[in-house]
This record gives structure tokens, sequence and C-alpha cells, in this order.
């Protein structure tokens, strides 16, 4: 048996995958019904948040829904300690298709709203999206927030270091 989970962070990038379970072909989707949102503060020694989610009727996120083994989801749970699994649809990210149901990690607790996004990882994130096409990057920072609830699109206009993205290029 096996189940499906849906990267939204640092589990868009492939290179960041492979270092828990082998690599894996990416189906980039849409759910809907949760914010993308550095909230948490959990790398140890750093003042700064990486990805999590929270329920929200009126936001929807793109990510990449790929299959897992029994053993993979388990490696995967290892990687993601604090997070729960919790099941959603998921759509096609060109033809919103819905596809199924699939897995996404999130930490249900109460964060802190006050720190900016741990720069590497979020570099790592955001690289990742604009991998997968110009088109898919650029709806990731219009449903990626900051812990204030700004927008990535618009908090990057006073943040340019966090902001390696040739567009122009892309």
């Amino acid at each position: 048996m096996g189940s499906y989970i849906v990267g939204y962070g640092s589990l868009v990038s492939h290179n960041s995958l492979k270092e828990t379970i082998k690599d894996k072909h990416f189906i980039p989707v849409i759910v809907k019904g949760y914010k993308r949102i550095f909230d948490i503060a959990q790398i140890e020694g750093e003042n700064s948040d990486v990805l999590n989610l929270k329920k929200s009727p009126k936001n929807e996120f793109n990510g990449v829904m790929f299959s897992v083994t029994d053993k993979e989801l388990e490696k995967l749970k290892q990687r993601e300690d604090g997070y729960e699994l919790e099941q959603v649809p998921a759509y096609h990210f060109k033809t919103k298709d819905k596809l199924g149901n699939c897995f996404v990690f999130l930490d249900k607790t109460d964060l802190d709203k006050s720190l900016f996004p741990y720069r590497s990882y979020f570099l790592l994130c955001r690289d990742a999206a604009y991998h997968i096409s110009k088109k898919f990057g650029k709806m990731w920072d219009e449903t990626t927030f900051v812990s204030t609830g700004e927008k990535i699109s618009e908090w990057l206009k006073e943040h340019k270091e966090y902001d390696d993205i040739d567009n122009d290029g892309i």
C-alpha cells in the first residue's frame, strides 16, 4: 500500500526530498482551503520561521504531489517531526481537475507571529517552485505568507535580500 503526499515547502525540491527518500515524479497541484505561511520557529539557533499550513476556506496553495510507499512515509514522518498528517483533496495545477485525496504535513499549534522566514530555507523552497515553471513560482509567491499575514509577493518588495529569482530569465 502507498499514499500520496503534497509537498509545499522544502519537499517541492527534488534535492531536498532526496535527502530522505529516493527522487519522485512530481505532479504540480493546487490544494484548496489552506494558507501556506511561515510561522514555525523550529530551526535550532535561528530566530526565523519555516513553512506550515493553516486551514483557511478562502485560500489555496500550489504544491507537488508524489507517491510514497509505507516505508517512505515513515521516513518522511521522521523528517517532518512535529507536523501531523491531514488528508486533503488535490487538483491538477493546469487543468484544475480533481486528482483525489492526498496527505499534507501541518502543525496545529499556535505559533509565533513575529519572525522572518529562515533565509536559506526560503530560497530553497522558492527556487524549487520557480524551477517547476514561472507560472508555478508566481503562484507560490501569491499564495505564501509571512507570519504577519503579508503575501510573499508584497513582502519581497521590502526584503530584496530574499529575492534571488530572475523573472526575466525564467
